[in-house]
């Protein structure tokens, strides 16, 4: 016998905290190397980027817009 499938449909609000590592790619000759980053990180200049934690999650908001089969 085959159990019948339904599709539930939510809107979800989370709020999370995510901890994200950047690649940027910095020069020898750059003495202060933090402040370099944060300025390549503010203008968006990096190779890539990867979420490797999230640190805090919390449901703001949970909405049952549809069911159907």
């Amino acid at each position: 016998m085959k159990i019948p499938r339904y599709i539930l449909t939510k809107n979800e609000t989370v709020r999370r905290v995510e901890k994200v590592e950047y690649i940027i790619e910095i020069p020898e000759n750059v003495k202060n190397k933090e402040a370099y980053a944060e300025k390549q990180l503010k203008d968006n200049n990096y190779i890539s980027c990867k979420v490797v934690d999230v640190v805090d999650s919390e449901m703001l908001d949970d909405e049952v817009i549809d069911l159907r089969k």
